[in-house]
């Protein structure tokens, strides 16, 4: 079996590496997004890292008003056991928070509704889910540890 842990801070870089693929060309240059602007923003962010068998696969920042989370693609699937600790590290600097998926995200959208956090705005280009831990269906686990 796998060694999952969370580290101490997220590698900004490798998150951009993981997402990247996710955003078309056009936007990244009309948003003025590069790998060097992300890391400049999110160095300074709380952070934790996911590692599976001593290497980082991905990771979670708070940039003081949203989550941002990735995994690199070929680990998507295999950190879920992480999840639940990384969701209590946000929850322990905010409660509620707001993440931003990109609305053609299906994959993440389902993630998201899966886990019944709920749909507070949405456009053409993004939708914003409120996560908390007082979900439903994450109560009675929370209530417990």
């Amino acid at each position: 079996m796998a060694r999952m842990r969370l580290t101490d801070k997220a590698d900004p870089g490798l998150m951009y590496d993981a997402e990247v693929s996710n955003w078309s060309p056009e936007f990244l240059k009309q948003a003025g997004v590069t790998r060097e602007k992300v890391i400049a923003f999110f160095s300074s962010c709380p952070s934790v890292g996911f590692e599976i068998d001593g290497k980082q696969v991905g990771g979670m920042i708070f940039d003081g008003k949203e989550a941002h989370l990735a995994v690199l693609p070929e680990y998507q699937g295999r950190w879920a056991l992480l999840f639940k600790h990384a969701l209590n590290w946000l929850f322990s600097i905010k409660d509620p928070v707001y993440v931003d998926i990109q609305a053609t995200n299906e994959k993440c959208i389902r993630f998201m509704e899966r886990n019944q956090w709920r749909r507070v705005k949405e456009n053409s280009e993004k939708i914003t889910f409120e996560m908390t831990r007082n979900t439903p269906v994450l109560t009675r686990e929370w209530k417990r540890k």
